[in-house]
């Protein structure tokens, strides 16, 4: 018999250990808020355009750029915001598994004994959690079996869920349900013990302000509530807003732009992670988690017909939903997050941009309202001023050290300084020498480098300031502060009369093939001139004549940028023998936009 295991005590978890410093994440443009706010009136000139295009009578919106409202109209009257009620939801339900009231892993049925009524689907399937809740995939439908409309009770919920069906086994599907967050709200009550309108009060909107926000529209003082009007044909006419009651946690809220813009100026307070005191009224890491631990929900991408030069090739974006949040990146940004909302005539979005510090809220009351094209107004105006950028974070303190051993070689070769300056476990590379001695030849002597991006605090890339040209090295550094790698991009340079017209001879063939003409210009080229002749007709048909607009050196070899007259433009990179700098073999790709993973006209 196999001798038995020891038992071993549990040990409580180590504490976390913390770096010394934070990583110092900052916006590099000091300028960079001016900027954004400079971009008002061309903001106001679109929204009016938007306003007539979609024929309403106004807009109430807001724009928040790093916790101040920077602009707003219509600001104090009281709209309804529908679905964006179940980030409140989601958030109350996430400080309370903060506090150890609750797990996000505990079954409903925990806190809510009826849901073993539920109908499941296969014998296979788990109980329901309250993370599938969050998140969608709990497996019910979009609404529950009860009286939504006309303030239903607790009881009436609950009794809804007897012999209710799953539509899929919880966890294998996303399914958007109002009546999973319904249910939330009652969790969250009943495992914070006070009512979901007190909890929400008391743990967000009265530590923010957020004086002109309530539940009922009984609540709203008299005179402050935009109308709500039946959807129905012809001029809209009047109504009274439905009531949700024991449903509120799907979408009861009522609020204004300037208390909505203080709700986004809270998530945003959670970027960037730091070291400085979290006394907010939800802790920064469970902001953050809220906005990025979701399940992908789709994605979509097309081609657009007839791009201007500027425009985007394709429409892309791709979306996950977590705990009453959408998180979402397109060609254009990649850290939106947002929720908008729809109920009686009410339509509602909030939106932000997490690590570039700006926020959205716009509201309105009219039934054929889509205040979502609105925030990507703000955000495509925005963009269009250069400062939209995210924050950098602060490289590590040895680079400053790094940098100057490398810049001291750079300037003059040094072999024993050169395998100083580098990790011994990576050790020097014979061909390192001749690179460096190419980047020196383009650009002469470099006396500095200043942090251009930051992937992590030891990999970064640095722009040093040249004779000539535009040096970007990327570098990275070992824990011992040591270089463990490194690796340049030349803009801004002339290049070698060879390269320049190999470069220009093989982007003459994407116009006209000339069998002789590739084979002098690429003579130890190693695809063939008939398979060659394939892709340059390819490269014609697809994008017509090209010309170049740039050269650039990476390495030992060059690539040129292309100028085309249609579908985008391209990248054409040269391979380089880097004994006797001759041209080996070329590659052909679309030029993408430094910002972006989309390709552009």
């Amino acid at each position: 018999m196999p001798a038995a295991i020891p038992a071993v005590a549990a040990k409580p978890p180590a504490a976390p250990v913390f770096a010394e410093t934070d990583p110092g994440y900052a916006f590099l443009d000091p300028d960079r808020k001016t900027k954004l706010v400079a971009a008002v009136p061309k903001i106001e000139a679109a929204i009016a355009e938007e306003v007539k295009r979609q024929e309403l009578p106004g807009i109430a919106i807001g724009i928040v750029i790093d916790g101040e409202l920077v602009y707003e109209k219509d600001a104090d009257t009281v709209y309804r915001i529908g679905s964006i009620s179940k980030s409140f939801t989601g958030l109350a339900i996430l400080s309370l598994r903060d506090d150890g009231a609750l797990d996000l892993d505990d079954p409903i049925t925990k806190w809510i004994p009826e849901a073993a009524g539920l109908v499941y689907p296969t014998r296979d399937a788990r109980p329901i959690t309250l993370r599938q809740l969050l998140t969608h995939t709990s497996g019910l439908p979009r609404m529950g079996p009860f009286d939504n409309d006309h303030n239903p009770d607790e009881a009436a919920v609950l009794k809804s869920l007897a012999g209710l069906r799953l539509e899929s086994a919880p966890g294998t599907q996303h399914v958007y349900s109002n009546l999973g967050f319904s249910l939330l709200g009652i969790v969250a009550a009943h495992a914070g013990k006070m009512p979901l309108h007190e909890l929400v009060k008391t743990r967000i909107w009265a530590p923010l302000g957020m004086t002109s926000t309530y539940w009922d529209q009984v609540d709203v003082p008299k005179g402050k509530l935009a109308q709500a009007y039946k959807r129905a044909p012809g001029p809209p006419q009047p109504t009274e807003p439905i009531r949700l009651g024991a449903a509120d946690g799907a979408g009861g809220i009522y609020s204004t732009v300037r208390d909505m813009a203080r709700y986004a100026a809270l998530q945003l307070s959670a970027y960037p992670p730091r070291n400085a005191p979290d006394d907010g009224p939800i802790k920064r890491a469970t902001l953050r988690e809220a906005h990025s631990t979701g399940v992908f929900i789709g994605g979509s991408a097309g081609t657009h017909l007839a791009p201007k030069p500027g425009d985007y090739l394709v429409d892309f974006n791709a979306r996950g939903y977590g705990n009453g949040w959408v998180a979402e990146e397109n060609c254009l940004l990649d850290d939106i997050v947002w929720h908008n909302g729809a109920i009686d005539s009410y339509h509602s979005v909030l939106a932000f941009l997490k690590e570039r510090g700006v926020g959205v809220v716009a509201l309105t009351n009219m039934p054929r309202g889509q205040p979502e094209p609105f925030a990507g107004i703000v955000e495509a105006e925005l963009a269009k001023t250069g400062a939209l950028a995210k924050r950098v974070m602060r490289p590590a303190p040895a680079f400053d050290a790094a940098t100057k051993s490398f810049l001291a070689v750079y300037n003059q070769w040094d072999e024993a300084a050169y395998k100083a300056m580098l990790d011994p476990a990576r050790g020097p590379v014979p061909e390192e020498k001749d690179e460096l001695a190419g980047y020196k030849a383009l650009h002469g002597a470099c006396t500095s480098a200043t942090p251009v991006e930051v992937a992590a605090p030891m990999r970064a890339r640095f722009k040093f300031a040249c004779e000539r040209g535009a040096l970007v090295m990327e570098m990275s550094l070992a824990a011992n502060g040591l270089i463990d790698g490194f690796f340049g991009e030349s803009r801004d340079v002339t290049a070698p009369p060879d390269m320049a017209k190999t470069g220009a001879a093989l982007t003459a063939l994407m116009a006209k093939w000339d069998e002789k003409a590739y084979v002098k210009a690429l003579p130890k080229a190693a695809i063939k001139p008939a398979d060659a002749k394939k892709v340059f007709d390819d490269l014609h048909a697809q994008h017509g004549a090209c010309k170049v607009t740039a050269p650039v050196h990476e390495g030992f070899d060059w690539r040129f940028e292309l100028a085309c007259e249609r579908n985008g433009n391209l990248v054409l990179n040269l391979q380089q023998d880097p004994k006797d700098k001759t041209v080996t073999g070329f590659g052909v790709r679309l030029l993408m936009d430094p910002d972006s993973r989309c390709p552009k006209r």
